[in-house]
């Protein structure tokens, strides 16, 4: 065993570190405000640019860049610091944005929010690592669930304001919000977040890289297409599957003999780092469920206004905020966080199995009262995995520790999104022409493929155009009927989304009894040794 180092922010004065805290939250701030933002204005984008059968990819190639980012950047920054990496991460995010403020059609949007995830992916990896350096592991529940309360802000803001100008200045607007506050981000990590680098040697593993990468990257390719544009048993489909198996089974053979892995697996030998991994992959599909498909619902099935879907994932993170603020607190007073994770995972089971109801007539109370009980279970959950998880790293190795739950949680959410995506455009075209009215059997081919087209539902625009030609046709009494036959098979779809979620969320919530908790030490000078956290006599935390 070496001797303990002490954190490298003794360096820093108390006020330096919570300006550097300032810049971390402004990053994470930048990063989620992103994922909100953009969720209330892409059934207008849809709508406007076309391609509702890649409504999901807007989502899955971002969150795609930013799982295969994650794990790089962590094992960088523990050679040469976070500091450069989340600048790097900053232009690249803003890039994107820009990018995607001037997209002509959904190739290029899906293509912008690929590299827009890229810095994505930096930003988020080093937000969570950063906090790790200023902080002593007594003192990480508290500021840990300061991050779950930023992020549950940008996600209340995020919608609203991604509503609102959407409706007022159009959708193209929405990307340009990120702005100011990437420019607040730079100057704040620029100015005070003044860290040496913990200087871990050894050479990039570029070829361990892409391997992941590519393993990632077919394995997403194959839930997206599979049962929608491909069948499950089809060549590409079973192509896609095996290359995973390949480039997985290649990295893994691989790593073992790299000193610095991109990802890590060895740290999985810990049982606190596999078990909060293995929780975080799948409560991802809890969170990305709701944010994904509750603006879908609203402005789908309910028909309220962008600004209207925004206002209903308002409920969702104020519970978050509320219990990850909370949750915080009381570890950094106990000592304790595993209870608060079990009874978030319970919470946010039960909630998503209660969305599972929500319909066509649903009261809007019974699905704002789902999503604040959704929010007060994933807020503890979110916070206390990444505390779990850096309690249980050494601080030479916290960047990848911390980069590889990020990955876990990321892949979770990529995954799960793919395979929504997928289970939605199938529904789609195995129940709607069942639920149609007879007479629109009969309607001319391409009346029958306007009907078919779900941006109906999110486009004022499309509504008008079929009501017009169904009129010229003496059939304009059909508009009614089809629009409600649409939203019953969409609420049907969503529906299937939140069980899906739900039976994953119970499944964390299993996992997460096997969870050791080990005591939080460092209300002293805080200690760290390759074998783990320390307290101040020296003695490794156990289980």
């Amino acid at each position: 065993m070496t001797a303990p180092a002490v954190l490298p922010s003794a360096s820093l004065s108390q006020r330096e570190k919570m300006l550097a805290f300032v810049g971390i939250l402004t990053v994470l701030f930048l990063s989620s405000l992103n994922l909100t933002v953009v969720g209330s204005a892409m059934p207008r984008v849809i709508s406007d640019l076309g391609g509702f059968h890649l409504y999901a990819w807007a989502f899955t190639a971002y969150s795609l860049a930013t799982t295969i980012t994650i794990p790089i950047v962590g094992t960088i920054s523990d050679r040469y610091g976070r500091r450069p990496l989340i600048l790097l991460g900053i232009g690249i995010f803003t890039l994107g944005s820009v990018l995607l403020g001037t997209s002509q059609d959904m190739t290029q949007l899906i293509a912008y929010r690929a590299l827009q995830g890229i810095g994505g992916g930096t930003l988020m990896a080093m937000s969570f690592t950063a906090i790790a350096d200023l902080f002593t592991p007594i003192e990480r529940g508290r500021y840990q669930g300061y991050t779950g309360a930023v992020w549950g802000v940008s996600s209340v803001v995020g919608p609203l304001v991604g509503g609102f100008l959407t409706d007022h200045f159009g959708w193209r607007s929405v990307f340009f919000v990120n702005l100011p506050f990437a420019l607040a981000a730079a100057y704040f990590i620029w100015r005070f977040f003044r860290l040496p680098a913990a200087g871990v040697r050894g050479h990039f593993d570029a070829l361990g890289a892409a391997l992941l990468a590519g393993a990632v990257s077919t394995l997403t390719f194959a839930l997206s297409w599979g049962g929608g544009t491909y069948a499950w048993a089809s060549a590409p489909i079973l192509g896609l599957l095996a290359a995973t198996l390949v480039l997985g089974a290649w990295y893994i053979i691989h790593s073992r003999h790299q000193v610095r892995p991109i990802l890590n697996l060895r740290l999985l030998k810990d049982r606190g780092i596999a078990v909060a991994s293995l929780a975080g992959f799948l409560t991802s599909a809890g969170m990305y469920a709701a944010i994904l498909y509750l603006p879908l619902y609203m402005q789908g099935v309910k028909a309220s206004s962008a600004s209207g879907s925004g206002l209903a994932l308002a409920p969702l993170m104020f519970g978050m905020i509320l219990t990850s603020t909370l949750s915080g607190q009381l570890v950094s007073r106990t000592g304790r966080y595993k209870a608060l994770i079990l009874g978030g995972a319970l919470i946010a089971t039960v909630a998503l199995l209660l969305a599972t109801h929500l319909g066509t007539a649903t009261p809007l109370w019974v699905a704002v009262g789902t999503m604040v009980l959704l929010g007060i279970g994933l807020g503890p959950v979110n916070s206390q995995l990444t505390l779990a998880v850096q309690n249980a790293a050494p601080r030479e190795l916290m960047g990848s520790a911390t980069g590889g739950n990020q990955f876990f949680r990321q892949i979770g959410g990529t995954l799960a999104v793919s395979l929504f995506g997928a289970l939605v455009n199938a529904h789609l075209a195995s129940n709607l022409g069942p639920a149609l009215p007879a007479a629109a059997q009969n309607l001319p081919q391409a009346v029958q493929d306007a009907v078919a087209n779900p941006s109906l539902l999110t486009s004022p625009q499309a509504t008008a155009q079929l009501g017009a030609g169904l009129g010229k046709l003496g059939s304009a009494d059909l508009l009614a009927p089809i629009l409600a036959a649409l939203r019953t098979v969409m609420a049907s779809a969503i529906d299937e989304v939140f069980l899906i979620a739900g039976v994953l969320v119970g499944a964390a919530f299993l996992v997460t009894w096997f969870l050791p908790e080990r005591p939080l030490v460092g209300r002293g000078a805080a200690v760290v040794s390759e074998s783990g956290p320390q307290d101040q006599k020296g003695m490794a935390a156990t289980d």
